[in-house]
């Protein structure tokens, strides 16, 4: 069945993070729970701590399973109580374990219920998934939250007084092309490698702008186009020469070159829910 793409952090792509246990966890090896998605909860659930030294992180829902994979807890929370990407400061009053330590977690739904959300897109899938992780998170971490609004510091994304360039509009009937990443918020993707002049191109297949928005957080699609398009965005690198590169970096939205598509930015206040954590535990052993 479709399942929506598993998740890699854009922090963790940005920033290479090395986390180190100091301690043998208590945790058991695996701790399975049987119960039912029609109750609102998984069918199935194993939870165990990261070997030590494992690399890649990766969380999403693909087929019949939620998997976590080396991933601290704080991204499963962001999935359950979130919807869209987002960042971990949006997690709030959390112990260190909970932004550190590495967790794999394996979560079943019952077929049933697997059959049931066959074709739904992405965004119903999540909205799906949500609640069940937000079960299995009150029951095997004792989790309890509230949730607070304030204001984020973001972008509009729209088109400029020129207009679009270097856009390719895609009729509806043309087939998504193959080897391509599909993002979280729709669209596909490919990278490739920096170019001489500085810059990464990052190639976009069958991607409306609100996806493109939606996958970078902190912006807000305001362009008015509806379709789908083929594009290239350049991330701008910094250069190595530049004395000025040791001062302060550009935020993330401002590390694309919208210009070349007619694009820009406009800053805007985003109102947010932050997730207040009031309680939360580690799985205790068998």
């Amino acid at each position: 069945m479709n399942g929506y793409a598993l998740h890699f952090s854009r922090k963790y792509l940005l920033v290479a993070l090395c986390v180190m246990l100091t301690a043998a966890s208590t945790l058991s090896q695996t701790d399975t729970v049987q119960t039912s998605a029609k109750t609102g909860t998984f069918e199935a659930v194993t939870i165990r701590p990261s070997i030590l030294g494992s690399r890649g992180r990766s969380w999403g829902f693909n087929g019949d399973t939620y998997t976590a994979k080396n991933a601290p807890l704080v991204q499963v929370i962001l999935q359950a109580y979130i919807d869209g990407p987002s960042s971990s400061d949006r997690i709030k009053s959390a112990p260190g374990w909970v932004m550190e330590d590495p967790y794999d977690i394996t979560a079943k739904v019952d077929g049933t219920t697997a059959d049931e959300w066959t074709g739904l897109d992405r965004n119903h899938l999540r909205a799906a998934v949500a609640p069940l992780l937000r079960a299995m998170l009150k029951e095997r971490f004792h989790l309890s939250v509230h949730t607070e609004s304030t204001e984020l510091a973001g972008y509009v994304l729209v088109v400029s007084k020129h207009g679009i360039r270097n856009m390719r509009l895609v009729p509806d009937d043309e087939p998504n092309p193959k080897n391509a990443m599909k993002m979280t918020g729709g669209g596909l993707i490919v990278s490739s490698p920096p170019r001489t002049d500085g810059k990464r191109p990052m190639n976009f297949f069958h991607t409306t702008m609100a996806s493109l928005a939606a996958s970078i957080n902190t912006v807000v699609d305001r362009t008015g186009l509806p379709g789908k398009y083929d594009f290239e965005l350049f991330k701008i690198l910094p250069d190595p020469a530049d004395d000025s590169s040791s001062g302060p970096q550009p935020d993330f939205p401002h590390t694309f070159d919208w210009s070349a598509l007619g694009l820009e930015l406009k800053p805007i206040k985003i109102p947010v829910e932050n997730v207040i954590i009031d309680h939360i535990e580690k799985p205790s052993p068998n």
